[in-house]
């Protein structure tokens, strides 16, 4: 069946780069993206709150969002200024008091600062017409502490009874380090490690599942094609196994949508994250190449080939849990200072090749692709700045305890569409060059190379028997390599990460076996039978 999907797969590519292709339909939306075959995707994070406002109240919303959607992906892959980014990751939106939504209310509404659910159905419809699938923000791990079960319960528990709605939450008459939240007017105590405000639910209780299985179908029937969900690693307490948890929800969820894809954050040791995939979820986020002290941050300016045999070993050691396990590389999220306040141009660009160009699923935050940065790395509100569109026409978006917008050092979407060396269109270069070597995303990391230099790093990467290399050179000199690890090699593309990447600068060169790269050059190689 996998060589089938593959052989499909290459005759849509070859057909028209980021075409529909069709697939399976879905049997409870007939609506589905249908752009691949299966779950690999170039992911776009959108903050809704920050994105884009329709309504002139300061908050991004959907329709927003929907304004926009051109610019992720316009559905043509032969023309147009789009990312081309076949996927989006929606941040919570559903009925919350708080402005980052992480405590819900209502698990089947839409926030009113965001929208109705008639725009959700319109953005699913619009999203899917241009070949994006779009997954949302579940938090399962705790509610709001307004949700209609939780007010219940402590009005039960204020009487003694336990056996009510009480049930739905880990609560106890001990208070110790995780029972550590007073019930006012009762001997209760619940747990609550994010916040007063965000009870955790009791996830061993059979009615707590049939209402989740009631959220995950009620979102599956509206067109959503999975989910981020929140705080995995949080689900593992004295009454419920994470992992147990996550395979009966993938399983359940599986039930309304076959091809469901789910992503977990889990910010653990690599080990537990590595055992997490037992439960059979596609993927968990790869924090461990993430951030400033990520791998993918520190090879950008060295170390190159060390950090590709770590991932070697990373994806290695995730498939012996879960042979279709995805691996979900990205640079920084909503909970982590912007890339840019950490990274050069040069080596932000260099970055951004060694995810890009990595197997697995990628997520690309919002406004890390025009180099955003965070106004007080001290606020995580401010990692969640406006995206600027227009760096002469700044969006009047509020972002509490943030100050005013400010302009884009790097310029807004604008001002860099009309910059080829710039690190928007170096993202849309790579995104592109992704879609067009399916291999890059599907495949196997066959061999690190051994190309002379630490700071050079190759990778062999192996799809059913077609290969691909991708190397790069983050170093400040040219380097001649020999190419003879694949038959007859074929240059499929490059990307600089050089500032002094102008016109007259040279491109990698490959005559028979012989490659000529550039200095802070990546380069895709494909191996022609």
């Amino acid at each position: 069946m996998k060589k089938i999907l593959s052989l499909l797969l290459a005759v849509c590519m070859i057909a028209s780069l980021l075409a529909a292709c069709g697939g399976s339909s879905n049997p409870v939306d007939k609506n589905k993206a249908e752009a691949s075959t299966d779950k690999y995707r170039s992911y776009y994070q959108v903050w809704i709150g920050s994105f884009c406002d329709s309504n002139g109240d300061q908050i991004g919303d959907l329709p927003g969002l929907i304004s926009k959607l051109d610019y992720i992906n316009d559905g043509d892959p032969n023309a147009g200024n789009d990312l081309g980014a076949d996927g989006i990751w929606l941040s919570p939106m559903m009925p919350s008091k708080s402005y980052h939504k992480y405590n819900v209310r209502d698990y089947f509404e839409i926030d009113p600062d965001f929208g109705t659910l008639a725009d959700f159905d319109t953005l699913i419809k619009e999203a899917h017409d241009r070949g994006i699938r779009v997954i949302i923000d579940l938090v399962l791990n705790h509610s709001g502490d307004d949700h209609e079960f939780f007010l219940k319960a402590c009005d039960e528990l204020r009487e003694g009874k336990e056996d009510g709605y009480a049930r739905y939450y880990n609560v106890s008459k001990e208070s110790n380090e995780t029972y550590n939240r007073p019930i006012s007017g009762s001997d209760y105590y619940y747990e609550g490690p994010f916040s007063t405000d965000m009870p955790d639910w009791n996830l061993s209780y059979e009615g707590t599942r049939e209402y989740f299985e009631e959220v995950a179908k009620f979102w599956l029937e509206k067109g959503v094609d999975g989910f981020r969900l929140d705080a995995v690693k949080y689900f593992d307490d004295k009454n419920t196994d994470a992992d147990e948890f996550l395979n009966w929800f993938y399983t359940m969820s599986q039930k309304y949508y076959p091809d469901v894809y789910m992503v977990g954050e889990d910010w653990d040791d690599a080990g537990n994250v590595y055992d997490m995939y037992e439960s059979g979820i596609d993927s968990l986020f790869n924090f461990k190449f993430a951030n400033s002290g990520g791998e993918w941050m520190v090879a950008s300016h060295g170390m190159t080939a060390d950090a590709l045999g770590k991932l070697k070993k990373y994806d290695n050691n995730i498939k012996k849990r879960n042979e279709n396990a995805i691996n979900a590389n990205f640079l920084t999220n909503h909970d982590m200072v912007r890339a840019y306040n950490m990274l050069d141009e040069d080596d932000y660009k260099m970055a951004a090749a060694l995810y890009m160009l990595a197997p697995g699923n990628t997520f690309t935050y919002y406004g890390e692709e025009i180099g955003i940065e965070a106004p007080n790395t001290s606020n995580d509100a401010s990692y969640r700045t406006a995206m600027i569109w227009d760096n002469e026409k700044l969006p009047d978006i509020e972002v509490p305890g943030v100050a005013e917008v400010v302009k884009n050092e790097l310029g807004g979407v604008e001002q860099q569409l009309k910059d080829e060396h710039s690190l928007l269109n170096t993202y849309r270069r790579l995104i592109k060059l992704r879609q067009q070597n399916p291999e890059i995303a599907r495949g196997d990391i066959e061999e690190v190379l051994d190309l002379g230099d630490n700071n050079v790093g190759g990778m062999i990467i192996n799809y059913d028997g077609s290969r691909v290399i991708v190397i790069h050179n983050t170093t400040d000199e040219a380097k001649e390599l020999t190419i003879d690890m694949i038959s007859n090699p074929e240059l499929r593309g490059w990307s600089y990460a050089d500032l002094a990447a102008e016109p007259n600068k040279e491109a990698p060169k490959l005559s028979g076996t012989k490659l000529t790269l550039p200095a802070r050059t990546s380069v895709v190689l494909k191996e022609v039978k």
